[in-house]
C-alpha cells in the first residue's frame, strides 16, 4: 500500500512539473513580449514622462498662485541721516543727525497670483510638446515592431530546429533497425561484419548530430526567453507549423506606412514648430499679476495679539514685454530653424528613396527564397526515394552498407539544405513584415 502511495505521489509531481511549463504560439509569445520586454516597458515609461511634460508646459500658461511669509528682527534698526537744521533752526548749516526709523520686529505675509495673457512662444511651445509626445508614441511603436520581429525570428528558429531534430530521430530509428537486422545477418554469416561497423558509425554520427541540434535548440529557447522578457529559470516550449509561415505571397508595402518614415515626418513637424517659435520671439508678451500683503510692525514680539494692527497692501498690474532690437540675434535664430526644416525635408526625400530600394530588395529576396525552397523540397523528395530504394536493395543483399550510408548522408544533406532554405524564407518574410509594420 505504501509503495502505491509513493508511486502516485511521484507521478503527481511529474504531472505538476509538466503543467508548469508554458506553451506559446507565435501570437502569444509576441503578446507576452509586449507586456514584459524591458525595452518596450522603458519606451512606455518615456511616453508617460512626456504626458506629464505636456501638463507641465500647459500649466505654465495657467494661473500661478504663491504665498510668502517673512520675519525680520532688527538687532540694529537702520539709521537715516537728515540735516540737523530741519529739526533745530539754530543748528549750523551742513550738520547732520542720525535718526532710526522702524521697529524691532517686522512680519510680512503675502499672497500673489499671476496669469499669462498672451505669449506666442507659449502657444507654439504647447503645440511642440504635443508633437513631441507623438514622437515618443511612435518610438514605442517602433520598439514594439523590433521586439515582435526578434521574438518571431527566435520562435521560428526553435520550431525549425525541433522539426530538424524530429527528422534526425526518425532517421536514427531506421538506422538502428537496419543495424539490428545487419547484426543478425552477420551472426548467421550472411553478411560481413564490415557492414555492421559501417552502420554503427552512421548511428554514432547521427547521435552526435542530434545532440548538437538539442544544444542549439536550448540556446534558441534561451534567446526567445530573453526577447520575450520571460524568466530564464522557468520552462518554455513553443507550438506551431513552421511550414505554414512560408506560404503566401508578399503583399504591397507602402512607404508612408513605415514607422521610420512616420517618425521623420513628425520630426519635420517639430522643426516647423521650432521655426514658428523663433519667429514668435518678435511678438510682445503680456502677463497680469495681483498681490495682497499684510505687514505687522512691532517693538515687542506680540504678533499673536489680535488687538494689534496688521497693515494691508493690495495691488494688481500688467507686464508688457516688447522686443525691439537684438542686434540680429533673433534673425539668426530664425535662419537656423529654417535651415533645419529644409534639412529634414531633404532627409525625408532621401529616406523615402532608400526605403523603396529596401522594399524592392526585401521583396526580391523573398521571391528568390521561395523558389529556392520549392527546389529544395523536390531535391529532398528525390533523396528520400533514393534512400528508400537503397534500403530495399540492402535488405535484398544487392547494395552494401557504404551505399546505404551514402544515401542516408545525401538525404541528411538535402534536409539541411531544406532547413536552411526554409529559415531564409522565414527571415525574408519577417523582414517584409517589419518594413510594412
Amino acid at each position: 500500500m505504501k509503495m502505491k502511495i509513493t508511486i502516485s505521489l511521484v507521478a503527481l509531481c511529474l504531472f505538476g512539473t509538466a503543467l508548469s511549463q508554458d506553451v506559446f504560439t507565435i501570437e502569444q509569445a509576441q503578446a507576452y513580449a509586449l507586456e514584459h520586454n524591458m525595452e518596450v516597458s522603458n519606451a512606455k515609461l518615456d511616453e508617460r514622462i512626456m504626458e506629464a511634460k505636456i501638463w507641465e508646459t500647459t500649466a505654465a500658461g495657467l494661473p500661478q498662485v504663491s504665498a510668502k511669509g517673512e520675519f525680520m528682527n532688527y538687532i540694529d534698526i537702520p539709521t537715516q541721516v537728515l540735516p540737523a537744521n530741519a529739526f533745530n533752526p539754530m543748528a549750523p548749516e551742513g550738520e547732520l543727525i542720525g535718526l532710526q526709523f522702524g521697529t524691532n520686529y517686522n512680519t510680512t505675509g503675502s499672497v500673489s497670483a499671476s496669469q499669462l495673457v498672451f505669449s506666442g512662444n507659449y502657444i507654439v511651445g504647447l503645440q511642440a510638446v504635443k508633437a513631441s509626445s507623438q514622437v515618443y508614441s511612435q518610438l514605442t511603436e517602433k520598439k514594439e515592431i523590433d521586439v515582435k520581429f526578434n521574438v518571431a525570428e527566435a520562435f521560428y528558429t526553435v520550431l525549425i530546429l525541433q522539426q530538424n531534430k524530429g527528422i534526425l530521430d526518425s532517421s536514427l530509428l531506421n538506422m538502428r533497425e537496419l543495424l539490428s537486422m545487419t547484426n543478425k545477418l552477420v551472426d548467421e554469416e550472411v553478411m560481413l561484419r564490415t557492414n555492421a561497423y559501417q552502420l554503427e558509425l552512421g548511428v554514432l554520427q547521427m547521435q552526435n548530430a542530434i545532440q548538437t541540434i538539442e544544444s542549439q535548440e536550448q540556446l534558441a529557447i534561451n534567446l526567445l526567453k530573453f526577447q520575450m522578457g520571460y524568466p530564464m529559470e522557468q520552462n518554455l516550449s513553443v507550438t506551431g507549423d513552421v511550414n505554414s509561415v512560408a506560404s503566401g505571397d508578399a503583399g504591397a508595402i507602402s512607404v508612408e506606412s513605415n514607422i521610420d518614415y512616420k517618425i521623420l515626418n513628425t520630426q519635420l513637424n517639430l522643426n516647423q514648430l521650432s521655426l514658428k517659435n523663433t519667429k514668435a520671439n518678435y511678438l510682445p508678451s503680456l502677463a497680469a499679476f495681483f498681490t495682497y500683503q499684510k505687514q505687522a510692525l512691532r517693538n515687542d514680539f506680540d504678533f499673536f495679539d489680535s488687538s494689534k494692527e496688521w497693515y494691508p497692501t493690495t495691488l494688481w498690474g500688467l507686464t508688457l514685454n516688447i522686443p525691439i532690437f537684438s542686434s540680429g540675434q533673433r534673425m539668426s535664430q530664425v535662419k537656423q530653424a529654417s535651415i533645419e526644416v529644409e534639412k529634414t525635408e531633404q532627409n525625408i526625400a532621401q529616406f523615402s528613396e532608400g526605403l523603396k530600394m529596401q522594399i524592392f530588395q526585401a521583396t526580391t529576396n523573398y521571391d528568390l527564397a521561395k523558389k529556392k525552397l520549392e527546389l529544395q523540397v523536390k531535391s529532398r523528395g528525390f533523396a528520400e526515394k533514393v534512400l528508400i530504394d537503397t534500403q530495399v536493395l540492402y535488405r535484398e543483399g544487392t547494395a552494401n552498407s557504404i551505399e546505404l550510408t551514402q544515401a542516408q548522408n545525401q538525404l541528411l544533406t538535402e534536409q539541411t539544405n531544406y532547413t536552411n532554405a526554409l529559415y531564409e524564407l522565414i527571415k525574408a518574410k519577417l523582414q517584409l513584415e517589419k518594413l510594412a509594420n
